[in-house]
């Protein structure tokens, strides 16, 4: 593939798809814009006011949740907020000032929940209705963000907020991969990434001018601003079409046909459909790793286990889902104005403005970024990512100032090149009938490290100075070196392809209705495989199928 090639060849079904996933990109507006206003909106003099405190700060979470629970008619009690209580009352410190926003965690563990839940729903109702139901939830968080009748309201609200984050994002990166082409699936799959970036830029640019507001009406604004995505998202999605795979599992071909060709190119022939060729291709092999897998019980829970290969790809997408809280941005992103205050940059408005300028670099940079993934590969820009942050955070570290050279250098390139891979590569390299539970499970390592480094950052920060940036580039290094050892490149190839890259039973499968041998040729650094094993290996499989019998298969390399 050459740099500009997918800027070329605009047929109308490439076109189609496009407008589709630029409408569907609104999933991940919302949270992305409410989560840059929210850190900021909690420091300022008139929200804590409206939350009854006039003191600087916030008594304990669990102080709220036992005043709601003993009086009914607290402000803070709600049936949500007592139903609650149990799952929100985590350790605490007695007393945290306004710029630790200790309400992340409940964030993490709200898109915990969502994220395994939204995996039932992505299996058993589909793709659209999932989006539907996080586009809903986003507007109820939204609600309860503007009316902010208490913290703990505001904490009820981010939990929800964090359950509609596991169905959007979910919702989204499952649906984009399955109806991309090869070619651009790494750049379509960024696309809530990009319009996110765009209305972060958006909520810097509102945080700037209402940090000047005194009032209410500035804060309430700014958070109803959510709003707009979200119901934006609902309008848009009853025009879209669900994702052929998920209709080929559920047993409507047709339908499946029908979708396909509307993606990627068909004909009419006497009112019958004609698939265009490399539509056909993709259904022929879409039915023939989704039929084997059904067969086999390859689509069940165990089969993110069962063989050498499925544990091969899990452990590819749960780590890949872990580095990201490794690079110190724990610490940056949520306790910044302690960072700023070292620095010696205590104005509000200088310390918002600087935020301002890193949401327009982030914007070019997921743009690029994204595109580059189907130039450079997964595993390249994953490489970049984390070797670029090792090397930023090595110079923090030297300079011991949290500012200029990490939240503009590392931050734009962070953005640029491992944000859009560490969203796509989990739904992209489980099978269909495992990718929603597959990304689940690794939004679940994914929120464990993020539960790790919010509670342990600000600790090793105040400890240890400028030597915790030196521990997070040793992270970081760690990191870029079991990518460049064990990550495989799937760039260039279509969903069942990357199956045979991985060696599953369902990769032999598609490789003889495609027509032996695929064309794919896998970059699999430690896993190796001659032609020879190959072909023995394909003839177990091929045995064990006419037996009726599951198989695991081993990983496929470069011969």
């Amino acid at each position: 593939m050459q740099l500009f090639d997918n800027l070329r060849g605009w047929s109308r079904f490439k076109v189609y798809r496009y407008m589709i996933l630029l409408g569907l990109s609104l999933a991940g507006d919302g949270w992305s814009y409410e989560s840059s206003v929210i850190a900021s909106i909690i420091q300022m003099p008139a929200w804590i006011a409206n939350m009854g405190y006039t003191d600087g700060v916030i008594p304990d979470l669990e102080a709220l949740i036992l005043e709601a629970l003993k009086f009914p008619n607290s402000p803070y009690s709600t049936p949500l907020i007592s139903a609650s209580a149990s799952v929100l009352a985590l350790p605490f410190p007695a007393h945290f000032p306004l710029a630790e926003p200790m309400d992340r965690p409940r964030l993490l563990l709200g898109q915990l929940v969502g994220g395994l839940i939204a995996a039932l729903f992505l299996d058993k109702l589909g793709r659209k209705p999932t989006m539907v139901v996080g586009a809903v939830l986003m507007e109820l968080s939204t609600a309860l963000l503007v009316w902010s009748g208490g913290y703990a309201v505001v904490i009820c609200a981010r939990v929800i907020e964090g359950v509609s984050i596991g169905f959007l994002l979910l919702g989204y990166q499952i649906y984009a991969v399955e109806i991309a082409a090869k070619e651009d699936r790494g750049f379509v799959s960024s696309f809530s990434l990009m319009t996110g970036n765009f209305f972060g830029l958006l909520a810097a640019g509102i945080i700037y001018g209402i940090s000047y507001d005194t009032g209410n009406v500035g804060w309430r604004a700014a958070l109803g601003v959510t709003f707009i995505p979200a119901t934006l998202l609902l309008a848009v999605l009853p025009w879209v079409p669900e994702s052929p795979r998920y209709l080929y599992e559920k047993g409507k071909e047709d339908e499946c046909r029908e979708v396909l060709g509307r993606l990627h190119g068909c004909t009419k022939d006497e009112g019958a459909l004609v698939l265009s060729e490399d539509a056909e291709i993709e259904f022929e092999a879409m039915k023939a790793a989704i039929s084997w897998d059904q067969t086999h019980g390859q689509d069940k829970w165990a089969a993110l286990w069962n063989s050498k290969a499925a544990r091969y790809r899990s452990f590819v997408a749960c780590s890949s889902q872990s580095w990201w809280a490794w690079n110190g941005q724990s610490i940056f992103t949520y306790y910044y104005t302690i960072v700023f205050t070292a620095a010696g940059i205590t104005d509000p408005h200088v310390q918002f403005g600087i935020a301002g300028v890193q949401n327009a670099s982030w914007c070019v940079g997921g743009i690029v970024g994204g595109y580059l993934l189907d130039y450079w590969g997964r595993r390249t820009n994953y490489l970049i990512g984390t070797g670029q942050a090792c090397v930023c955070l090595i110079i923090q570290g030297a300079l011991a100032l949290g500012i200029f050279d990490k939240g503009i250098v590392q931050w734009f390139l962070w953005v640029m090149f491992f944000s859009p891979v560490v969203n796509m590569l989990p739904a992209e390299i489980y099978s269909a009938g495992l990718r929603a539970r597959g990304y689940a499970i690794a939004n679940i390592f994914s929120m464990a490290v993020g539960f790790a480094t919010q509670y342990s950052a600000l600790p090793m920060y105040r400890s240890m100075n400028g030597w915790v940036w030196i521990f997070f580039s040793g992270c970081m290094l760690f990191a870029f070196s079991v990518i460049y050892f064990t990550y495989p490149e799937t760039k260039g190839m279509t969903l069942e392809e990357v199956e045979v890259l991985f060696g599953t039973g369902a990769g032999q499968r598609v490789k003889a209705a495609l027509g032996a041998p695929s064309g794919v040729q896998p970059h699999t650094p430690i896993h190796f495989r001659t032609g020879a094993a190959r072909d023995i290996e394909e003839q177990e499989h091929d045995k064990a199928d006419t037996a009726g019998k599951d198989v695991g298969g081993g990983v496929v390399g470069v011969a």
